[in-house]
C-alpha cells in the first residue's frame, strides 16, 4: 500500500507551497506527488491530468493523500461521480490534517457519504461566494471608471512601430518621449576629487590658558 500525494491550485498567481507544508512528511518519506497546476476546480477531478495519471498508477489499498477537501473536490457533482470510482479501485481519500484527518472520505458506509456529500455542498457554496464577490467588485471598479489589469507598456502606434521594425530586421527607433540616462564616463576621463582643506594643526592649535607659575624650587601650597 502506497501514499500517494496530490497538489492543485487553481491560477497561475497560486503556488502550492501551503499544501506542500501540510503534506512535507509524507514528501520527505518519497510518496509519489501529483500535480494539476493553474487548474480551476470547476473541471472535475476525473478530467484533470495529473489526478488521472495518479489513479492509473495507483494500486488496490493505495491512499490519495490531499492538504484540504478543496483541493480536489469543491462541488457536490464532483465527489458524486469520484467516490464510485475510488471504491471501485479499492483506494482510500484522507485529508492530511485538520478535523477530517481521521476519516476515510472514500468510504461507503453512510454517515460517510452523508458528511462528504454537505461538506462538498459547503466547498461549492463557498467557490460561488468568491466568484460572485468578484464579479461585483469588478462590476464597482468599472462603474467607477477604473482600468483593470495590467496597464500596458506600449500604446497601438508605438506597439505597431516595434512589429515593423521586427519584420523588416531594422534597430528600433527610441520614443520621443523616452528618457535616456546621462553617459557614465570612462575610466581615462575620470580624476580624483581634490582632497579636502584640512586645518592644519597651527589653526587648530589653541591659546593656553593662564597657568599659574611654580618657582623652581618652591613647593606649591
Amino acid at each position: 500500500m502506497t501514499d500517494r500525494v496530490y497538489l492543485r491550485y487553481s491560477t497561475d498567481k497560486q503556488t502550492d507551497a501551503r499544501q506542500r507544508h501540510a503534506l512535507a512528511a509524507l514528501l520527505a518519506a518519497g510518496a509519489p506527488a501529483y500535480e494539476d497546476p493553474a487548474t480551476s476546480s470547476r473541471q472535475l477531478s476525473l478530467d484533470r491530468a495529473g489526478f488521472t495519471r495518479l489513479l492509473h498508477e495507483a494500486a488496490v489499498g493505495d491512499t490519495i493523500r490531499i492538504a484540504d477537501a478543496a483541493r480536489l473536490f469543491r462541488s457536490v457533482a464532483d465527489i458524486l461521480a469520484l467516490r464510485p470510482v475510488l471504491a471501485r479501485r479499492g483506494l482510500h481519500l484522507r485529508v492530511e490534517s485538520g478535523l477530517l484527518s481521521g476519516i476515510d472520505l472514500a468510504s461507503d458506509d453512510p454517515g460517510t457519504k452523508m458528511m462528504v456529500s454537505v461538506l462538498a455542498a459547503v466547498l461549492e457554496f463557498q467557490r460561488d461566494m468568491i466568484s460572485e464577490n468578484t464579479r461585483e467588485g469588478v462590476a464597482a471598479a468599472e462603474a467607477f471608471g477604473k482600468t483593470l489589469g495590467r496597464p500596458t507598456a506600449l500604446d497601438t502606434g508605438r506597439a505597431a512601430d516595434v512589429v515593423e521594425a521586427y519584420r523588416s530586421g531594422t534597430a528600433i527607433k527610441p520614443s520621443p518621449d523616452s528618457t535616456t540616462s546621462p553617459p557614465r564616463p570612462s575610466a581615462g576621463s575620470w580624476t580624483a576629487p581634490a582632497p579636502a582643506n584640512c586645518p592644519t594643526n597651527s589653526t587648530r592649535s589653541r591659546p593656553r590658558a593662564n597657568r599659574p607659575t611654580i618657582p623652581r624650587g618652591r613647593t606649591w601650597k
